[in-house]
């Protein structure tokens, strides 16, 4: 039988990870289902999220999951039935300022525990990293788009993410960068990159940073903090997202750049040497529904089961 899948050794991430529970079975029964018909399992190497924890980055949190018992049920899960591995996206740039924060170091201990081999968190601040990396040595580490972001807002060059590849075991390239060949062909270890190819913002955003910024502090304990942060991306998004002013023009047609990669694109990736993915989703059920469908779009090429694969999401 031919392969249902259009790059037979790429892995691809998910954003499900503490996400609707509804999303996390229909994995489990989608491994199950083409397993069975088509004798191949679906190429999901992990997902990705966070419990409600500080030093959650990205986005604010929607969910109010907290660390527990049932925990390592659910990591068990993901694991077992969803043939998944677990990566916390503990993304927070303030991070380092909360290093004995009690349900993140507990999340920890759990994953670490319970670890298959390649479990792992996505920092930003380096001195989570080397909290980690003291406390929690056999989780895997990811260099996330924040740091990344925060570090090289402009202009990211090779010798940047070699040196972050000598620390990380993984690294995750800024969006914009998913085209620039001539970059990605002096990456020297290419094999522990990972690209996110449907990202929406635009290109050369000349406010990501700030958002990002923005965004860490909506996630603090300090309540006076979180209420400021609101009201700023609330201005940021009405006043200065490139997206949002597209929005604005009167029957556009997407007038801007968005990184979303065509398969074309994603096919060049494949060839540079990149065989990691990132679908991103991650806040709410629709989101995550949309990410598993373009993940169905790029993963599986034999379009009837692409099709059958879609009618249950």
């Amino acid at each position: 039988m031919d392969s249902i899948l259009r790059y037979k050794d790429v892995q691809f991430t998910l954003p499900l990870l503490y996400g609707s529970g509804d999303n996390n079975v229909f994995i489990s029964e989608l491994h199950t289902f083409s397993k069975a018909k088509y004798d191949e399992y679906l190429p999901i190497h992990s997902f990705y999220g966070s419990p409600h924890t500080i030093w959650n980055g990205g986005r604010p949190l929607n969910n109010k999951i907290p660390i527990n018992n049932n925990s390592k049920n659910y990591f068990n899960f993901v694991h077992d039935k969803c043939r998944s591995n677990i990566y916390f996206t503990y993304t927070s740039y303030l991070a380092g300022k909360y290093l004995k924060d009690v349900w993140g170091n507990l999340s920890l201990k759990y994953l670490s525990d319970l670890t298959n081999g390649d479990d792992g968190v996505i920092i930003t601040n380096d001195k989570l990293f080397d909290h980690i990396k003291k406390y929690y040595p056999n989780l895997k580490t990811k260099s996330s788009v924040i740091k990344v972001s925060k570090e090289q807002p402009e202009k990211r060059s090779a010798k940047y993410y070699n040196s972050l590849l000598e620390r990380f075991d993984y690294i995750v390239l800024h969006p914009d960068d998913n085209t620039d060949t001539d970059l990605i062909e002096h990456i020297k270890d290419i094999g522990r990159v990972e690209a996110l190819i449907d990202e929406r913002c635009t290109k050369d955003c000349s406010i990501r940073d700030l958002h990002y910024n923005i965004n860490a502090e909506l996630n603090s304990p300090d309540e006076e903090v979180k209420s400021r942060a609101m009201k700023a991306e609330k201005r940021l998004f009405e006043m200065m997202c490139p997206r949002n002013k597209s929005f604005q023009v009167k029957n556009h047609k997407e007038k801007y750049d968005i990184c979303a990669n065509t398969v074309s694109e994603l096919d060049n990736l494949y060839n540079l040497g990149i065989k990691k993915f990132k679908t991103s989703g991650r806040g709410d059920k629709a989101k995550e529904e949309v990410a598993i469908r373009r993940f169905l779009d790029v993963a599986v090429k034999n379009e009837k089961a692409r099709l059958t694969f879609a009618l249950y999401v």
